[in-house]
């Protein structure tokens, strides 16, 4: 699974999240949705490479 993928998902699961109705305290919080948008933001504008997570938690352990 590859960041993008990540990305995709979280987005994905927002949207459900926003379509149930839910006690405030359970929906996302916008600060989570915006962390969220920033990140995949700064990785398309960086031109970040596509790390699959697994080599990603290996190159942070070396």
């Amino acid at each position: 699974m590859s960041f993008s993928d990540i990305f995709n998902q979280l987005k994905e699961l927002e949207k459900r999240f926003n379509e149930i109705r839910y006690p405030p305290e359970a929906t996302f919080q916008p600060s989570f949705s915006f962390k969220v948008r920033k990140a995949e933001q700064d990785s398309l504008q960086n031109h970040l490479p596509d790390f699959d997570i697994d080599e990603f938690f290996n190159r942070v352990e070396q």
